[in-house]
């Protein structure tokens, strides 16, 4: 794995790691519709429509495996979090939608250059709130 020298920050991994998770959506034909969309209930980091479905996918980005895979970030916490803004998105969105789908892009950075994107699809449930 790489240490922290080969990238400049942090917040340039997370921007890079959002950018390449949105390109890849869109390759495999989901339209995107919002990235970085906040609210009263935090952020989701890509909002994406799949024919009917409206998808709430969220990206974490690791240059290595120290403190744990991406997708252990993803905690009851935060899908509970995620409901909720896809309530409030939901409820504001213009787009016509017929479910509602919760995925996870978790990328693991070994350098600038090179990736391994795992595609976590309906990662996880909506939690009732």
């Amino acid at each position: 794995m790489v240490n922290g020298e080969d990238f400049e920050s942090r917040k340039e991994l997370g921007v890079k790691g959002e950018k390449a998770a949105a390109a890849f959506l869109e390759n495999r034909g989901l339209e995107i519709l919002d990235k970085n969309w906040k609210c009263s209930y935090g952020e989701a980091d890509i909002i994406a429509l799949d024919g009917t479905t409206l998808v709430f996918c969220e990206v974490k980005t690791r240059r290595s495996t120290a403190a744990g895979i991406p997708e252990e970030a993803i905690t009851a916490a935060k899908q509970k979090r995620y409901t909720k803004i896809a309530r409030v998105y939901s409820s504001r969105t213009r787009y016509p939608y017929e479910s509602i789908r919760f995925d996870v892009i978790a990328i693991y950075a070994f350098s600038r250059s090179q990736a391994l994107l795992r595609y976590i699809r309906n990662a996880f449930d909506a939690i009732e709130v």
